[in-house]
Order: C-alpha cells, then sequence, then structure tokens
C-alpha cells in the first residue's frame, strides 16, 4: 500500500491515520506514517465522544510520550463509571485477551442475554481441544499459549499468577464444567449482532467501530517491576489506547481502576525523579 501510494507523482496525496492505534505488530504491520515525508497538520478533536473520555485517553497517551492533549466534543455529555458495584447497562463489553471473552460470554448466557460475538473463535476451541490433550497427559501444540506446559495442573497454577491471569476465567470454566460445557458455549453465539443484547469482543476485533455504551475489562497485561512499580508496555498502552477510546456516551473502566492507577502513578514519580 506504501509503495502504491509513493507511485502518485501526478496527484496530490492526503495520508490520514493515528500512529497510536498501530496494535497489529505481531501479524507483521508497520507504522505507516514513520514512513510518510510530508507536512503534518495534527487532527486533535474527536466527534465520537466528551471531554472526559479525551482526558483519560490523553493520560493513556502520556504514557507513550505524547504531549499534544486529545480533545472532545463539548456537546457530548461522555459519563465514566468507575465503581465496580455500579455496573451500567452497555452495548459491547471489550476484553483484551480470548479468554476473559469466554468469561463474559458464559456470564451473559447464564443470565439469558443473547451475546454476539467479536473474537477467534476457532482460537477458543483449540484451547478446549488443548486442555482435552493436557488431561490426558500429552502435550498441546495448539494453541500456542498452552505449548509449554506439560501438565493441566500447570495451567491451573499458572493461571492463579499475576502473569497468568489473563487464564483464568476460562481455566475455571473447564475445571467445574469441562470442555464440552465450553464448546457448548460457543455453540450458542448470537450471529446477528443486531438482534444481541450486547456484544462482546476482543479490543482487536473492536478496532475501528463505535458504540454508546462500553464496557472495557481489566485483563490487559500490567507489569509488576522488581520494584514493586507497575507499567504497561508500549504494545499494551496503545491497545489500550484504542479499547478507551470505543465508546460514545457511557464507559465503565471500573476493573481498571486500581491497575491503570498505579501505571499513571508510577509513571508521575518515575517522570519527577527524572526532572
Amino acid at each position: 500500500m506504501l509503495s502504491v501510494l509513493r507511485r502518485q507523482t501526478h496527484a496530490q496525496v492526503l495520508v490520514v491515520g493515528d500512529s497510536h492505534q498501530q496494535i497489529y505488530e505481531w501479524r507483521g504491520a508497520v507504522n505507516a506514517m514513520d514512513y510518510v515525508r510530508a507536512e503534518e497538520v495534527r487532527l486533535t478533536e474527536s466527534f465520537r465522544f466528551g471531554p472526559k473520555f479525551a482526558r483519560l485517553a490523553t493520560r493513556v497517551l502520556n504514557l507513550l510520550g505524547e504531549t499534544i492533549p486529545l480533545r472532545g466534543q463539548a456537546g457530548i455529555q461522555s459519563e465514566l463509571f468507575e465503581d465496580p458495584d455500579v455496573r451500567p447497562e452497555v452495548d459491547a463489553i471489550l476484553c483484551r485477551k480470548n479468554a476473559t471473552v469466554v468469561g463474559e460470554l458464559a456470564g451473559g448466557l447464564g443470565k439469558g442475554h443473547r451475546v454476539a460475538v467479536r473474537a477467534n473463535v476457532s482460537e477458543i476451541l483449540a484451547f478446549a481441544d488443548g486442555a482435552d490433550q493436557l488431561k490426558r497427559g500429552e502435550r498441546a501444540w495448539r494453541p500456542t499459549s498452552l505449548a509449554l506446559f506439560e501438565s493441566w495442573k500447570d495451567v491451573q497454577d499458572y493461571a492463579r499468577t499475576f502473569s497468568g491471569r489473563d487464564l483464568l476465567p476460562i481455566v475455571n470454566i473447564i475445571d467445574t464444567q469441562g470442555t464440552a460445557y465450553l464448546r457448548a458455549l460457543l455453540s450458542r453465539i448470537e450471529p446477528d449482532e443486531s438482534k444481541a443484547s450486547y456484544v462482546i469482543s476482543t479490543v482487536h476485533g473492536a478496532k475501528g467501530l463505535e458504540w454508546n455504551r462500553v464496557r472495557v475489562c481489566g485483563d490487559f497485561r500490567f507489569k509488576q517491576e522488581d520494584d514493586g512499580t507497575m507499567t504497561l508496555s508500549p504494545e499494551e498502552t496503545r491497545l489500550l489506547y484504542v479499547g478507551l477510546t470505543r465508546a460514545r456516551t457511557v464507559m465503565d473502566v471500573s476493573e481498571l481502576k486500581y491497575d491503570l492507577g498505579r501505571v499513571f502513578a508510577d509513571h508521575a514519580a518515575r517522570r519527577a525523579k527524572a526532572a
């Protein structure tokens, strides 16, 4: 695509993009904006949401070294929910991991909701297959998240650590209900999003989309350093930024409040120390 643009020597070319939304490095994607040499004009105002969401997104962008704030529309009343005891109704639930999608799916179906899913269902089914193999004493090479484990007990132990906690929802479902139940859950997904009570999506699957009301899950890969401080890698920070900019009027970030608050505080402390 870049080479096609570069060959347009007889036409004016406008390149529009957000380098902070680069979330597909693991597929070999590159940040095209780094390869463009042209006059730059910043588009800093979102027409999707109001100032509250813009301020939160700006704080996340500050972790990446961005100094220009994102602005929201003053006429849009965007409401931020941070209390875990208050759960507003939502149109979409955004998850970092497929394992969290399964946990949210089980909870929604258990309440009688019609749930649509935007996630890699084949990978979730592969996880069920891999769990069966490990339980039989065999090695599981698919999905890759199970390839390094020698037994199902190893997976259970890892899921209860800080690093492996994102696997805990799906591990708990398999332990309590079995892999057949997991496959049955996936068969009950509502195929028509327009008929669903809400959509459960990975953040990757939500890129470029928007909903009025969104809950962002707390399963991002926060890293606890040896000195006890909390950090996010640049790749994870960009993914979080994408997740936090999908809602128009309501966003529930209660699951993120504690870990993200620590990241903000520790980042500010490091900057103050460096100054």
